[in-house]
């Protein structure tokens, strides 16, 4: 009878066995990286959303605070501005307003700024000025590919118009993402190919000449130091001027590229509407904040990443 019992209890208690457990161990892994990948998917959504608040309240305080300079020229705006002076506020003074005065944070890295000059610094803003009181405030989606973008005008802008906002499919590259590529310079500079197309003269922080538009140019015009080019001169605040000679203060790049089927050459930069980035040779269009990569023709360009 105690045989018995002891058998009959023996089979109750019987262990498992190797394969089982393996095979229970196994489903555990499976089901937990599932749920790492789930985690990582909801974060990474929710710091988009973040970044793209951020943005949404930027654009809002920018309209807000140009408001208060339309119904009293004796206001301060960003701390310390005069709305009566006739200067406008600086980028960097806006952009210090938001890291440091309403201590905005960078949702993927609250050790980076929340708004900075290259859209594709992942988490941030970009505030950068098109021209005279008008800014182009800019938020680059990894997650989603889409660059959204603000045209916030001011009382100190040609026309101060309510703020036009557009959307494009955008994509930065692995590099510009974190904000430390460094591809070129302006003494370095070399044209993205030998032409023909259409040159700019700009400074060395890639800003137009006033004045200046841009100019057509056929083969080989583009080489810094080299052809017939390097004798080409122009007058700037009165002085003479070699834009395709090394060592000087202005730089002669190209921006766009003729029309293979056509030859013909157009351009988005004249009257002053372009800046150079030397960095990774590609230029913005002022007045609708879009990046393009250099020596592209007019036909053939999409907006890529700066």
């Amino acid at each position: 009878m105690l045989q018995e019992k002891y058998l009959a209890m023996k089979k109750i208690i019987k262990g498992f066995t190797l394969i089982e457990i393996l095979v229970v161990i196994l489903i555990t892994g499976i089901l937990s990286s599932l749920g790492v990948v789930g985690y990582r998917g909801y974060t990474e959504t929710a710091k988009d959303t973040a970044t793209s608040d951020n943005y949404n309240n930027i654009v809002r305080n920018m309209e807000s605070e140009f408001a208060k300079c339309k119904l009293d020229s004796s206001s301060i705006i960003y701390n310390s501005h005069n709305c009566n002076l006739n200067n406008d506020p600086s980028d960097a003074m806006i952009s210090n307003y938001f890291n440091n005065t309403l201590n905005l944070k960078n949702p993927y890295n609250i050790t980076q700024p929340a708004v900075s000059s290259n859209v594709c610094t992942q988490g941030s803003v970009s505030i950068k000025k098109s021209q005279k009181g008008t800014y182009n405030v800019s938020y680059a989606s990894k997650k989603k590919n889409k660059k959204s973008s603000s045209i916030v005008s001011s009382k100190w802008s040609k026309s101060y118009t309510a703020t036009k906002k557009s959307s494009i499919s955008y994509t930065c590259s692995s590099t510009g993402a974190s904000g430390n590529i460094n591809k070129g310079s302006f003494a370095s500079y070399k044209p993205p190919h030998n032409g023909p197309g259409a040159g700019i003269i700009v400074d060395k922080n890639g800003n137009m000449v006033k004045g200046q538009g841009a100019h057509a140019c056929g083969p080989d015009c583009f080489k810094v130091d080299q052809g017939g080019m390097k004798n080409w001169y122009t007058f700037i605040n009165g002085q003479k001027v070699y834009p395709a000679r090394s060592g000087g203060q202005y730089r002669f790049v190209m921006v766009e590229g003729a029309n293979p089927n056509t030859g013909n050459i157009a351009s988005s930069c004249n009257g002053g509407n372009c800046k150079y980035n030397f960095a990774n040779n590609t230029y913005t269009v002022l007045n609708s904040g879009k990046t393009y990569k250099a020596g592209v023709p007019i036909s053939q360009r999409q907006p890529v990443g700066p």
